[in-house]
């Protein structure tokens, strides 16, 4: 009898097995088989391909446009659709080779040349790019789609006098289109030199200690080499009250290489007496961007710190590694002994919407950022941890506005943290 049930189950189990095998088959032959005959319901077939596409099964789809062609080599958006697959998967050179094909059939094909001009531009070919925007234009001068590109195109030369004409000349055909109305306000404010800025952050303690408060207003102006702003940050600590001065620079030496110089001073104690801070900044290929410098704060004795960074655009994201370092110590804080990590490390991200002055974004630290505009002495805080969540918003006419919350735990004795929740609130506009 026990033989019985054992040659059952082996036989239900092995039947089981060659189903699954079977169905396994027979799927992956449903994701790669594709029949192309007289009856075959070819827009249907082609309507498949897209939804391939947009689950980003890129060779599905090309092989469903493929067949297609196969059958009528002059569905010319099949083939502009097959290029744009190819472009997407940033293999470049086959899609030119594809909507070329379609070009050599009809010139004045707009999908084709949107495509290109897409091609040419993902690439950073800018001049091959305007040829074709140029080709379609003359076709189609008054098409939205195409002077909306050849803004952008101007925004990414940095040729803004261009691009407000172009953006002019569609609101003229279009008083409300969104996308251009955006922007242009973006361009108007890329084109306005002045900024003015002000924040108001409060930090609440555990265990019973005071809230802190910190407020700050900037005054900002853009110049042929880069920036200048100036800045006062008022701070109420524990009943007492200081003042900061700071000025910060940014000068761009070249399109790819950027400098930030700043520098600030206080007459009371609960500031630094002297801070300083040097980065250079070096745009790298594929959206990379790599920064080392120094800051320096001086309260009692001085700290320096060493930094370095590694960011990254991924689409509409940011990504972005700081770290900060500084020689181990002994320091002590109200008479209390502490020895420093020494190592600050700071991770974020930002999901940008619309343009710069639209994102949401999440940090994560560990330990303190000197380039934080507050009162505390950060030898004391290196160890110490924190979240933060951010939210930037275009509120009305030229003005942005942003709010953050921020949870830290901090060291402030020897196995002994306290816990601060941070809200800070920041508005600024143009002029």
């Amino acid at each position: 009898m026990q033989n019985r049930v054992n040659y059952f189950c082996f036989f239900f189990i092995l039947f089981l097995s060659g189903f699954s095998l079977k169905s396994s088959a027979q799927t992956k032959a449903s994701d790669t088989l594709v029949v192309v005959t007289d009856t075959t319901d070819i827009d249907a077939l082609f309507k498949k391909a897209r939804e391939f596409s947009y689950n980003d099964n890129y060779a599905q789809a090309r092989r469903i446009c493929i067949k297609i062609l196969e059958k009528k080599p002059d569905y010319y958006e099949v083939r502009t659709f097959l290029g744009r697959t190819y472009a997407w998967q940033k293999e470049y050179d086959k899609a030119r080779t594809e909507l070329s094909r379609v070009l050599i059939e009809r010139e004045n094909d707009i999908d084709a040349l949107n495509a290109l001009f897409d091609v040419e531009f993902w690439s950073e070919n800018y001049e091959v790019a305007n040829d074709y925007l140029k080709i379609a234009l003359s076709y189609y001068p008054n098409s939205e789609e195409l002077l909306l590109k050849r803004a952008k195109l101007q925004m990414k030369l940095d040729d803004k006098g261009s691009a407000a004409l172009t953006l002019r000349r569609i609101l003229d055909l279009n008083p409300g289109n969104k996308e251009a109305i955006q922007l242009m306000n973006s361009l108007e404010g890329r084109r306005l030199n002045n900024n003015f800025q002000s924040s108001f952050v409060v930090d609440e303690y555990d265990k019973g200690r005071a809230p802190q408060i910190l407020i700050s207003s900037q005054l900002g102006r853009n110049f042929t080499f880069g920036s200048l702003t100036m800045r006062i940050n008022l701070a109420d600590k524990f009943g007492q009250r200081g003042l900061q001065y700071e000025v910060e620079s940014y000068a761009h030496f070249t399109k790819s290489i950027y400098a930030d110089i700043s520098a600030a001073f206080a007459y009371d104690v609960i500031f630094p007496k002297e801070r300083y801070g040097a980065e250079l900044y070096f745009k790298l290929p594929a959206g990379f961007e790599f920064s080392g410098g120094i800051r320096y704060q001086k309260y009692t004795t001085g700290t320096t710190f060493y930094t370095s960074s590694l960011g990254n655009y991924y689409k509409n994201y940011w990504f972005n590694i700081r770290t900060f370092i500084s020689p181990k110590r002994d320091s002590t804080i109200e008479n209390i002994s502490l020895k420093t990590s020494g190592i600050t490390l700071i991770a974020s991200v930002r999901n940008y919407f619309g343009d710069g002055d639209n994102y949401i974004g999440i940090r994560l630290g560990h330990g303190q950022s000197p380039d934080e505009r507050r009162t505390l002495n950060l030898a004391q805080y290196t160890k110490s941890y924190s979240f933060s969540l951010e939210l930037q918003k275009s509120a009305f006419g030229r003005w942005v506005m942003k709010g953050e919350i921020q949870y830290s735990k901090e060291n402030i004795r020897e196995d002994s943290y306290s816990q601060r929740l941070t809200t800070g609130i920041t508005v600024k506009t143009v002029f």
